[in-house]
Order: structure tokens, then C-alpha cells, then sequence
């Protein structure tokens, strides 16, 4: 089974998590708007419908009361020329009446305000007496002005109509609606009270019948009003939630972004470790952004991953500390079964040859044996006391007891310790020689090291030339041999465990390999600095003492 990256995981999150809610609360939150503005619609429509209704009636029924007020003070004047003179005084005072008129009771009609279409007026009658009654026309345009200055910033458009739906005002003049919305209007209505009526969504439009007059008053919802209410909600609606999943997308973008590069830091510092870079470290990609726990365990990690390389180092130095310890221990069986090997021959082969009764022996004969067997018993003593130096030199635990000490009297009996195969020493010592603070056995055991590898290692019968001077008030001791080109690399190895000037191959002298290193650690521990030069065939070994008496 493929697994998904956290990008991928990150992406159908938003999906389900962000996406879908956001369209579905988009869909509700569009439907309550466009229900509740559509309601709204309704209702203002109706209240609009009523209330002009409503209006018209007090406006008929106020202009009805201003008659009824002539006709009242006509029967309070006697004279037909005085009655003529109060009627034009009150048309001149109010425009919106005019041709009053005295007609018999009889030519009045049934309704109270009647249309005259031809004029654009409303007849007014009002009754004087028993046998006459008052007459005016109410300009109709006066309505329609009124219709006009009052709603001329509505955008609904109303028409108000007479019983036969003939156009008596209007806030809309030249619309094409009226034909339709007449078309629609209910063949039954309802008097004095505010009805819907229209098949077009989200356009109602709403009906008002007076019953007196017989008038219709329509107020219809054009399209522009609901591109301003409804759409616009919905678009403004759409806008937000839009910029709102946008603004969350980016965010957690942007987010994902930093968690995505560190954990495929942590990703790449993991694979990095389980092949065996122990020296990677998480870099992580900081900001606001970066969870606190990221950071904890890139911490952590390249905490552990300094720990893994620390163990890792320490445990390859144990390994090559190992392979020493084993090589030493190698190297010491061979030199022990090589080396132990002659001198104990040759020490049991002349004391047999001394208890044998069955030859006789001359006195001659019988000291040089005895001279042999001494030579090879120090020799053992010598190489036991090189092995049993090793360790401690090792483990930096010399045990040290430093005491005044003759520089050149040491020089004379390490020589003559070591001159056991009779060759042939130049010691060349300055009478001004300075004494010494060091501890004697070990600078024998130096000295003679010393004297022996120079015995070995010496070719052509040459001289071993050894000086003992003061240089630079600090007493140095020299020893010089001639020897084979040793090259460089094997100069800075001169002074390692087991290392030999000659092969396995080649090899012609005898030795553990380990005199060098001993005089290397015996000097460190006696404060002696060891100086090395080789030049012309010629191996110069210098000793500086830096513990000397002034």
C-alpha cells in the first residue's frame, strides 16, 4: 500500500476540512440571505403597496372634507354672485381643485370620487341641501406629483390604476412593465389589503385595492433592485468565504511549507545516521512557523547524533587501541620467543659444557665461558626490564627518584656495560659538565638502549662517537654512528613499539623493537628533550637535559 506524503495528507485535509465546509456554509449562508432579503422584498412591497393606499385614501378623503367645508358655507350665502366669488376664491387658493360647479342633487352619482379620463381629473361632489350639491374636479396631476416627489428615490415602480386598470399615476412614465403585471394581477382581489402577485423570482410585486374609489395600487420589484439585494448578498457572500478559504489556504500553505522542509530535514538527517554519517546535524528552517515540538527534536536529535559520532569516535579509538594492544601483544610473543631464545641457548649450552666431567677444560676456556654466560644473563636482565618498563610508560605512571646525578660517569659505565662485543667507542666528555637531576637507574637503562642501538645498527667498523658538552648552559649528550639512508617516513616512526631500521626480510640484527620507544618515554618522564639527525649516512641521537644543577 502507497503511503501518502504529508503534502498530499496536508492537501485532502484542506479539502474535506476547509473546501467542502467553506461551499457548503457558503450554500446555506446564500440561501438564508436570499430568503431573508427576499422576505424582506415581500414585506417592504406590501407595506409599500398599503401604505400608498392608504395614503391616496387620506389624500381623497381630506380633499372630500375640503368640499364638504364649501358646500357647508355656500348655504350661509344668499347671493348667486357671492357664491361664485367665495368658489374662485378657493380654487385660487388651492390649485389643485378647480371648476366648481352648483348641480342639482339629482345628476350626482352613486360613487364618491369618480374618474374623468378626458381631464385627468377627479370629480368631487358634495351635497349643499336637499335639492343641490357642490361639484369639483381634483386635478389628478397634483397625485401624480405627489407619487413622483415621494417615492422618486425608490426604485420599485408604482402605478396606480382606476377599476378598468387605466393609468391614473405613475413614478415609472413609459414603463413596459404595466402590461404584464395588469396581465398578472388576480381577476378577484382583495379590498384594502396587501397582496403578492407576479411569477418572476425574487421581483414580488404587491396589489393594493381601495374600495373607495375602486383603485388599484401596484408596486412592482424590477430586476435592478434585485441585482442590488439579492445578488449582491450573494456575491458579497461568495467574496468572503472566497477570501476567507483563500486566507486559510495560504496560511496553512504556508505553514505546511516550514513543516514539510523540517521534517525532510529530520528525514534526511535519519537516513543520513542509519548509513553511518554521524557527523549530520538538522538544520531546521526557523520562523513563527516551525512548531515548538520540530524544534525540540531536531534538538534532541542532533544531541543524540553528537553522542552516536562521540561514541562512534571513541569506539573506533578502542578498536585501533585494540588492534595496537593485540599487534604489541603479537609483536611481544615474537620478540620474546625470538629474542629469549639465543641468550638462554647460549646460557644452557656453556653451563652444560662447564658440568660435563667426561672432557677437561683449561682455566681459559672456562672464565670465557663463563664471560659468555654473564653477557647473555644481562642481556635477558636488560631485555626483562625493557618489557617491564612498557606498561608503565604506557599507563604515564613512571616511578621516578630523581637524585643528583654525574652526567659523564653515567656515560662511562653505560658504555662499558654496553662495549661487551669490544667496539669501538669515542667518548669525548667536557670536564665543565654539569650535573644532572635525574634517576640514575632509568637514565641507565637510557643510556645503554642508547649505546646498544647504535652498536646494531653501526656499519663499516666505523667509531661510535659519543660527546657530553654543555650547549647553551643546558648539558647535551651526542651519539653518533654511521648507518644505512633511513628515509623520512621512517624517521617520524623511529620512536613506535616494535619499530626496526631493518625488515623482517632483511633483518641482521637482534632486538625487540622496543629500545627506542623506552628511551622516548623514560626521557619525556625525566624532562629530556630528544633530538634526532640524520646527514651523510651519519645517525646523530642528541639528548638535552633541562634538570640540571647550575
Amino acid at each position: 500500500m502507497q503511503r501518502l506524503k504529508i503534502a498530499q495528507q496536508i492537501i485532502i485535509v484542506l479539502l474535506f476540512a476547509v473546501l467542502i465546509p467553506f461551499v457548503t456554509i457558503g450554500l446555506i449562508i446564500s440561501n438564508i440571505s436570499q430568503q431573508s432579503v427576499r422576505r424582506e422584498l415581500n414585506y417592504s412591497a406590501l407595506e409599500m403597496s398599503r401604505t400608498i393606499g392608504e395614503n391616496i385614501q387620506s389624500y381623497l378623503e381630506f380633499a372630500q372634507n375640503k368640499l364638504d367645508e364649501a358646500s357647508s358655507a355656500i348655504t350661509f350665502i344668499p347671493y348667486a354672485s357671492d357664491r361664485a366669488d367665495f368658489l374662485s376664491e378657493i380654487e385660487h387658493k388651492d390649485a389643485s381643485f378647480k371648476n366648481f360647479q352648483i348641480i342639482p342633487l339629482n345628476e350626482v352619482p352613486k360613487e364618491r370620487f369618480v374618474l374623468d379620463k378626458n381631464e385627468s381629473s377627479i370629480n368631487l361632489y358634495s351635497p349643499i341641501n336637499d335639492e343641490y350639491a357642490l361639484h369639483a374636479k381634483l386635478d389628478a396631476v397634483y397625485m401624480q406629483n405627489a407619487v413622483s416627489e415621494r417615492y422618486k428615490e425608490e426604485k420599485r415602480q408604482i402605478y396606480i390604476l382606476a377599476n378598468d386598470n387605466s393609468l391614473i399615476a405613475t413614478n415609472a412614465p413609459g414603463a413596459q412593465e404595466l402590461e404584464r403585471l395588469v396581465n398578472n394581477l388576480p381577476s378577484k382581489k382583495t379590498l384594502e389589503k396587501a397582496d403578492l402577485f407576479n411569477k418572476y423570482k425574487n421581483q414580488p410585486s404587491a396589489y393594493y385595492t381601495l374600495e373607495n374609489p375602486d383603485w388599484t395600487i401596484i408596486v412592482n420589484t424590477t430586476e435592478n433592485i434585485t441585482n442590488a439585494t439579492i445578488d449582491k448578498a450573494r456575491f458579497r457572500i461568495i467574496l468572503a468565504l472566497t477570501l476567507a478559504a483563500f486566507f486559510i489556504i495560504a496560511m496553512v500553505g504556508f505553514y505546511t511549507f516550514y513543516l514539510y522542509i523540517n521534517i525532510r530535514q529530520l528525514f534526511k538527517g535519519i537516513i543520513a545516521i542509519s548509513k553511518g554519517s554521524y557527523e549530520r546535524k538538522i538544520h531546521l528552517l526557523k520562523s513563527a512557523f516551525t512548531p515548538h515540538e520540530i524544534v525540540f527534536l531536531a534538538k534532541e536529535f542532533n544531541y543524540m547524533a553528537k553522542k552516536i559520532h562521540q561514541s562512534y569516535h571513541d569506539l573506533s579509538e578502542k578498536n585501533i587501541e585494540l588492534e595496537r594492544l593485540n599487534e604489541f601483544r603479537t609483536n611481544l610473543v615474537n620478540a620474546i620467543s625470538h629474542e629469549f631464545r639465543t641468550p638462554l641457548t647460549s646460557i644452557v649450552g656453556y653451563s652444560s659444557r662447564l658440568l660435563r666431567h667426561d672432557i677437561k677444560i683449561d682455566d681459559e676456556t672456562r672464565i670465557k665461558s663463563l664471560k659468555i654466560i654473564k653477557q647473555q644473563a644481562q642481556r635477558l636482565s636488560r631485555m626483562v626490564e625493557d618489557l617491564l618498563v612498557v606498561p608503565e610508560i604506557e599507563s604515564f605512571s613512571i616511578q621516578l627518584n630523581k637524585v643528583e646525578t654525574d652526567l659523564g660517569e653515567a656515560l662511562e659505565n653505560s658504555v662499558l656495560y654496553a662495549n661487551s662485543n669490544n667496539s669501538d667507542f669515542k667518548l669525548d666528555i667536557a670536564k665543565d659538565l654539569k650535573h644532572i637531576y635525574v634517576d640514575e637507574d632509568r637514565l641507565e637503562q637510557v643510556l645503554i638502549n642508547l649505546c646498544d642501538n647504535a652498536v646494531k645498527y653501526n656499519r663499516d667498523s666505523e667509531p661510535i662517537r659519543i660527546t657530553a658538552k654543555n650547549v647553551s648552559g643546558r648539558p647535551c649528550v651526542s651519539i653518533v654512528n654511521k648507518t644505512l639512508p633511513i628515509p623520512d617516513d621512517m624517521k617520524e616512526k623511529l620512536f613506535d613499539k616494535f619499530i626496526r631500521m631493518d625488515s623482517e626480510l632483511t633483518r641482521t640484527t637482534r632486538g625487540t623493537g622496543l629500545g627506542l620507544y623506552i628511551v622516548k618515554g623514560l626521557c619525556a618522564a625525566m624532562d629530556i628533550d630528544i633530538i634526532l639527525e640524520c646527514e651523510n649516512d651519519y645517525f646523530n641521537l642528541m639528548l638535552v637535559f633541562n634538570d640540571y644543577v647550575e
